[in-house]
């Protein structure tokens, strides 16, 4: 995804430290503050991803001052308590949630800067349909495969979340949580063929969006349409490949391509 982090991973990671930091420094019990950093990162997620995706919001200075603002007040007040209570091991593990948020809020609102190219506010001239990512959309045995990992995945969080539960145990929310975001399930990528390139916006748990890049007409050097696929060449990184049957106007899309990039 661009080489670095998303910027809606880094809002994960901020909403968590935040809501981790805060729940220790007020007194909640750890396998009570665990579960709530959890819920934290997929809610930041979730909304990064929706701000990256169908905004400008992250991009924006007063969303940085704002997300800032916030970061400072809590330092404050983990600060404040240090001083009262002493530097035992709740208050490190709360110095570690801020590190956290400081180290996602870094990401947010940097990592957003990569979508400045990306006109959100251009209508898509053509749209293909959703792939795996990883996998093209002809390579049926690749996307089995990769839903077979999403499916193992899934049941990996949920037995570290009922042993949480049933155990009381605030280090398998975190186990969870991390292996969540490390194996982020169901990801697919979307194409939208633009005046100024192809638009790829990335989902997770097959639906829920979370990271959107351009690449202009200049970064493709052809297509090419069988009767059974779609191939676009690209100068880096592998070739869209797509099945010709799941297009859903073909006439559109092949006639977009011919107005940007050659056929091979």
């Amino acid at each position: 995804m661009q080489g670095k982090p998303p910027a809606a991973l880094g809002s994960g990671a901020y909403v968590a430290g935040v809501a981790g930091a805060a729940a220790l420094v007020a007194g909640f019990a750890y396998d009570a503050a665990a579960p709530l950093a959890v819920g934290g990162l997929c809610l930041g997620i979730v909304a990064g991803g929706l701000a990256v995706t169908r905004s400008q919001l992250l991009g924006r200075g007063l969303t940085s001052r704002l997300t800032g603002a916030v970061l400072l007040a809590l330092g404050a007040w983990v600060t404040w308590t240090g001083v009262q209570s002493g530097a035992g091991a709740r208050y490190q593990l709360t110095i570690g949630s801020v590190f956290v948020a400081v180290v996602g809020w870094a990401v947010m609102v940097r990592g957003d800067g990569a979508l400045a190219s990306v006109d959100g506010t251009r209508e898509p001239r053509a749209t293909l349909p959703r792939t795996t990512d990883g996998a093209t959309a002809g390579d049926g045995r690749r996307q089995q495969f990769q839903r077979l990992v999403d499916v193992g995945v899934i049941v990996a969080v949920a037995y570290f979340f009922y042993r949480a539960l049933a155990q009381s145990d605030p280090s398998s929310w975190l186990f969870g949580g991390l292996f969540l975001v490390v194996f982020l399930p169901g990801t697919r990528s979307q194409v939208r063929l633009t005046d100024s390139g192809l638009v790829t916006t990335h989902y997770v748990f097959w639906r829920v969006p979370f990271d959107q890049s351009q690449t202009p007409w200049t970064g493709l050097y052809g297509y090419e349409a069988t009767d059974t696929r779609l191939r676009i060449a690209a100068d880096f990184g592998p070739d869209r490949v797509y099945d010709l049957a799941r297009i859903d106007d073909v006439d559109r899309v092949v006639a977009v391509l011919d107005d940007h990039i050659p056929r091979l």
